[in-house]
């Protein structure tokens, strides 16, 4: 194998560099205090605010007679972060969650988009409850939106989430074709 002179140098700054680094064996006890005045610093963004840069997406679906959810985890952090559930119910009930939005920021209404459709649902929120929940009618478009599998975002007031991944096609089929089986029930 024949290096070629950019590789060898290259090689050669890389061995200088890893050999300035020092070993294991150092004298480094961590961080000391310094002098001087002490200076406190504020607790780290919430996740809200900065998960988009990091999200690991898990997706699930789960339903019982009455209802169907869509829900999304991001499995990156330990315990994982619930960040949306949708529930679909008898009735054609929407119900929308996200408990990384702060309750009391944000006004009347949550709303949700997918695709070019976004619309707003009241909010149900109660002080107990952490998040957001809102809850409305299950819209045709908005729902033929996730069907093709278009990002869905949410807004509250300024707070945003989104957009999300979409969800894999098999749960993504088996949430919108149950909530429309809720709009349009079979034998009517």
């Amino acid at each position: 194998m024949r290096l070629s002179h950019p590789k060898l140098m290259g090689a050669i700054l890389l061995l200088l560099a890893l050999a300035a680094c020092g070993d294991d064996n150092s004298d480094y006890q961590g961080l000391r205090p310094a002098s001087g005045r002490e200076v406190t610093v504020g607790a780290a963004e919430p996740l809200a605010t900065n998960i988009m840069n990091d999200l690991t997406p898990a997706w699930s679906t789960r339903g019982d007679a009455n209802s169907v959810s869509l829900t999304l985890n991001h499995v990156g952090t330990t315990p994982p972060t619930l960040v949306l559930t949708m529930t679909c119910a008898l009735g054609a009930v929407l119900t929308v969650e996200s408990p990384l939005f702060i309750s009391d920021a944000g006004g009347d209404l949550l709303r949700i988009g997918a695709g070019e459709v976004v619309v707003g649902l009241p909010v149900i929120t109660t002080a107990e409850t952490p998040g957001v929940t809102a809850e409305g009618p299950a819209f045709r478009d908005l729902l033929a939106q996730i069907t093709v599998g278009r990002q869905i975002s949410l807004s509250y007031g300024a707070q945003t989430l989104g957009p999300l991944p979409p969800a894999p096609h098999p749960l993504i089929s088996r949430f919108t074709n149950r909530c429309r089986d809720y709009l349009e029930p079979r034998g009517s």
